[in-house]
């Protein structure tokens, strides 16, 4: 998992580059902006997976998979009604936002219509594989998932290569080998299941009660699954109407960061997760109190250990990485990764209510929060603030639902918020700020170049985070597995 984490990461990050370079400002940012419209639409797909996903880990737990086909099957016929309802609210509410209300250069719309239209393809194709992806997460084979991984971002990347060598409308080629690339991923991880659960079937066939139990469980999670699209697309269709599509290139770009950035953590969560929900679900409440502490402070740990060497080398790393900077990209990638600092640990805390079940009045207060990021954005950018400050406004939500995420895991979990505070959040900000000393003070005190300080202060770095995760960032527990971990490895 950790190689599939860094070399997804490197590919993501250079993928980005060259189709910036290939597609120009202009088309990345109607790329950035209308395929966005279509992640919107795709909170089904989000909301499924992870409904699917927690049931399948419960009947593994409770019931040792004897009746792993009567849930995939449900799981089958609630992803046929949720493609149904996707497809009509897609066509409707998402054309309409499009054609009137999007900031597109003149002549380009024709180009929007296919790039949205290219882009549900990819979101239907994707919410086939969610049962199977579901399966293979539940089953713990994170081996298959890291190559798959892999396998995708690579492909990817060929795809931004060929850009380099076909001539003709690049934005509209660059979709559909993107849906090519979409439609080969999902045969792979057919075929794999078919593998390893043999046994399992195609089918809708499915007891009505557990349709509409996985049915309500999605439904839930949507809500919070549209706050957060409101957050990472409709936030950027507000800019675009104050600032246009070249902003949205640079937005584009910071979530690229984001996305890079935030993969070790998220990986690790979603490895982490079937453990937890299987933990709560037998009652072994020890086990899974510390599996949350531990993975929401190696989760923090994992994003400052990436993202702190970019905030302190932000702008040479932008000119390597970018031939074409977009306008304020700098501090939109330096705000994103703030966000990822403090988003990192709601994440865990998501986990353990998904385990609980009891998710109604979580994902509804969660969901209204988080929706108070369109208003307050639009009222920022009538006030007259830069177009960074969507990021800004964000860290300030994200940092208040923590307190409000921890208030219901003690509520459902029996997780005291007291204990959360003191163990994870004071723990890793003690521990950062200590590793933060030598790096800042090398990175604004010393003079070198800029080669020079992106070496220096990322080994610097690294070797600071490390020492003051083992002092201060560990329990005594934590720190016996890791040496015994190491003992382990060095007698191989």
């Amino acid at each position: 998992m950790a190689i599939r984490m860094m070399v997804s990461m490197i590919v993501t990050l250079f993928t980005s580059r060259v189709v910036l370079q290939q597609l120009g400002v202009t088309d990345f940012g109607i790329y950035s902006v209308v395929a966005g419209v279509a992640i919107i639409v795709s909170f089904f797909n989000y909301a499924l997976a992870s409904a699917i996903q927690r049931y399948m880990s419960v009947e593994l737990a409770v019931n040792e998979g004897r009746k792993l086909q009567g849930v995939f099957s449900a799981c089958w016929a609630t992803v046929f009604i949720m493609a149904v309802i996707f497809i009509i609210f897609s066509e409707g509410v998402g054309l309409w936002f499009i054609n009137n209300k999007l900031n597109i250069p003149p002549g380009r719309l024709s180009d929007a219509h296919v790039v949205f239209q290219l882009s549900l393809v990819i979101v239907l194709i994707e919410m086939v594989r969610v049962p199977y992806n579901s399966l293979i997460i539940s089953l713990e084979r994170m081996s298959f998932y890291a190559y798959s991984s892999i396998l995708e971002v690579s492909l990817k990347l060929i795809t931004a290569i060929l850009l380099i060598m076909i001539s003709g409308n690049k934005l509209t080629i660059y979709m559909l080998l993107l849906v090519g690339v979409a439609m080969m991923i999902n045969i792979i991880y057919v075929l794999y299941v078919r593998h390893i659960v043999p046994e399992l079937r195609f089918s809708i066939r499915a007891e009505r009660q557990q349709i509409i139990e996985i049915g309500k469980f999605s439904g839930w999670n949507i809500i919070t699954s549209l706050s957060d699209i409101s957050y990472q697309q409709g936030t950027s269709m507000i800019m675009n109407v104050f600032f246009g599509v070249t902003f949205n290139a640079s937005m584009g770009i910071a979530n690229q960061v984001k996305s890079a950035v935030s993969s070790f953590a998220r990986s690790l969560q979603l490895a982490a997760s079937p453990q937890i929900i299987m933990s709560y679900s037998v009652g072994n409440r020890q086990e899974f109190s510390l599996l949350f502490l531990s993975i929401s402070k190696i989760s923090f740990y994992c994003v400052a250990m990436l993202g702190v060497p970019i905030l302190l080398n932000t702008e040479y790393i932008m000119e390597l990485w970018l031939t074409i900077i977009p306008p304020q990209g700098t501090m939109f990638v330096q705000f994103m990764i703030v966000f990822c600092l403090v988003d990192c640990l709601s994440g865990p805390l998501w986990v353990t209510m998904q385990a609980s079940g009891k998710i109604a009045m979580y994902q509804i207060v969660i969901g209204v929060v988080w929706m108070t990021s369109l208003p307050m954005t639009y009222l920022a950018y009538r006030l007259g603030m830069p177009s960074y400050s969507l990021i800004i406004v964000t860290i300030i939500i994200s940092a208040s639902l923590l307190f409000i995420r921890a208030l219901f895991t003690q509520r459902h979990c029996g997780i005291p918020v007291y204990q959360f505070f003191k163990d994870v959040v004071l723990t890793v900000t003690i521990t950062v700020a200590v590793a933060l000393v030598v790096p800042v003070y090398m990175a604004n005190f010393v003079v070198m170049t800029d080669l020079i300080k992106l070496v220096t202060t990322t080994g610097l770095w690294i070797v600071c985070l490390s020492a003051s995760i083992y002092i201060f960032g560990l329990t005594g527990r934590e720190r016996s597995y890791i040496k015994q971990a190491v003992k382990k490895i060095i007698r191989r």
